[in-house]
């Protein structure tokens, strides 16, 4: 069998997938699919050749439990700050945001009025070398 790995799929929030294409973006993501106004969409990170699916739904949030064994991960070689980065983002937009980790190098944070089944994971570099 020959297959190959196309893309994830998570949920969002109705109404809010520009905004997610905005923080996204922020975090080295390109949109490379939408139709015209769909309310969904696909990103990437080049030259990663992977797509992330974002999909506005109206189901509810899962509880946070859950939500933090379904993650977008990202590396990065200061994670604390880049959270900080995206948590002022988020205020600057009124926008709810809470944060935790599994130890100072694996952080993760939410939008918990936006992200309905995961949470996005920046961890140190370190970890993978």
């Amino acid at each position: 069998m020959k297959v190959k790995l196309h893309h994830f799929a998570y949920n969002i929030a109705p109404n809010s997938l520009e905004l997610v294409l905005e923080l996204l973006e922020k975090l080295g993501c390109t949109l490379v699919y939408r139709e015209e106004n769909a309310r969904w969409c696909m990103i990437q990170q080049k030259p990663i050749p992977i797509n992330i699916q974002m999909i506005e739904t109206k189901d509810k949030p899962i509880s946070i439990e859950k939500k933090i064994n379904t993650h977008v991960a990202f590396l990065s070689d200061t994670p604390k700050e880049d959270i900080e980065e995206i948590k002022q983002w988020s205020e600057d937009k009124s926008i709810k945001f809470r944060q935790d980790g599994w130890s100072n190098k694996e952080l993760w944070f939410d939008l918990p009025d936006v992200f309905v089944n995961f949470v996005i994971e920046i961890i140190h570099t370190s970890i993978i070398k």
